[in-house]
């Protein structure tokens, strides 16, 4: 981020994380989650193609789709439940933070917390694989919870009254463009984490902030502006 930028900001007194993409390098491990439990219900599908179609939206859209792509039949009770625990199982074994996770959450100057799409048990098993937990412990909202997912700003809008600050004067972190939108949406400022070509060629709304890599993410936010 350019010096030009950085003292663009206005000042900011609280940091909203997505966990996804954002700060744990999860999604291409859920995506063979997906790619290997579709399989067994006659679904051919690509970690590329689950990023393309399902990265920052809610399960029942994607089980929609899928059920979709097979005629319309339905797919088990037990779908979700059997893929979140082959999610879970895969995270266990090869989940990584993402880079400068650790190091960004040990530096903020500011107050920070976490706003999720995902359910509550995957972000905290996300958080306990890469040790991120106990920066985020009693400061975790899931849309589950709020029965509010992104890219409705309802999630992040509860976030920051919770934790007791303006959302003009809160910063978001996402990686999804559903996430982006909503951050926009609650009236918040934006930092789009692009890391790979899939999200370089993402067309993000104006008045979004991009970086390249979390360290870019400027540490002491409530001294700029």
């Amino acid at each position: 981020m350019s010096a030009a930028m950085r003292n663009a900001l206005p000042p900011i007194d609280l940091v909203l994380f997505d966990c996804d993409g954002t700060l744990v390098d999860s999604e291409i491990v859920t995506a063979d989650a997906w790619v290997e439990h579709c399989a067994q219900f006659g679904v051919q599908l690509t970690a590329v193609e689950v990023l393309a179609r399902f990265k920052g939206v809610g399960m029942a859209q994607c089980v929609a789709e899928i059920e979709l792509q097979r005629g319309g039949q339905a797919l088990p009770e037990t779908f979700v439940a059997d893929l979140r625990a082959l999610m879970s199982e895969m995270l266990r074994a090869r989940l990584q933070p993402i880079a400068g996770a650790m190091e960004l959450v040990q530096s903020l100057a500011v107050p920070f917390c976490l706003a999720s799409n995902a359910p509550r048990e995957k972000i905290e098993l996300c958080l306990d694989v890469t040790g991120l937990r106990p920066y985020f412990e009693g400061r975790i909202y899931s849309a589950y919870d709020m029965q509010s997912w992104k890219p409705d700003p309802g999630l992040f809008l509860h976030a920051a009254a919770s934790m007791g600050v303006a959302p003009a004067r809160c910063a978001v972190v996402e990686d999804s463009l559903s996430g982006i939108k909503a951050g926009l949406a609650a009236g918040m400022t934006v930092f789009a984490l692009q890391i790979d070509e899939q999200n370089h060629a993402q067309v993000l709304p104006d008045g979004v902030h991009v970086i390249r890599e979390l360290a870019e993410l400027p540490v002491r936010l409530s001294a700029v502006g």
